[in-house]
């Protein structure tokens, strides 16, 4: 079992805490992990921006943001993944812009967030990011597809 920690800073009817809690359980089922603690939160443009520019130096909006811990604390029963922060905004202007549902812009960008918080990182090298971007598209693809064969039902 997960622990997985939601911080929703802003309304949106579309992406509720338990949607997101859902397809972060399944991201980490797909990738076999259990027994972790994983912490998200859903922000604004500003905030991103601001956080964005003093952990990175880069003072504009993103779309997700991963900031690793990795470690399982003596005497803690989860092993702490770290904090993935997400611009609804951004992902919903993404989406548009992408052409697929906003819902499945927030798996992509949730899957790729986890997988930063694993140590992938596509900005190393080409192989490593065919190897990440590879491995996002699955479980993206298995994760809306059977999302939409449950709603079709």
């Amino acid at each position: 079992m997960n622990r997985i920690l939601i911080s929703k800073e802003l309304y949106d009817r579309q992406i509720t805490k338990k949607f997101v809690k859902e397809t972060a359980e399944r991201i980490l089922k797909e990738l076999g992990l259990d027994g972790c603690e994983l912490s998200i939160t859903l922000t604004d443009n500003d905030t991103i921006r601001r956080i964005n520019r003093e952990w990175r130096g880069k003072d504009r909006p993103t779309d997700v943001l991963s900031f690793p811990i990795d470690e399982k604390p003596p005497v803690y029963r989860y092993r702490v993944l770290g904090d993935v922060v997400i611009s609804l905004p951004y992902a919903k202007k993404q989406a548009e812009e992408i052409g697929i549902p906003y819902r499945d812009e927030i798996v992509r960008l949730l899957t790729h967030g986890i997988l930063h918080l694993l140590g992938y990182d596509h900005e190393v090298c080409p192989a490593e990011a065919k190897r990440m971007f590879a491995l996002q598209d699955k479980i993206f693809e298995k994760i809306t597809s059977s999302r939409i064969q449950q709603e079709g039902s």
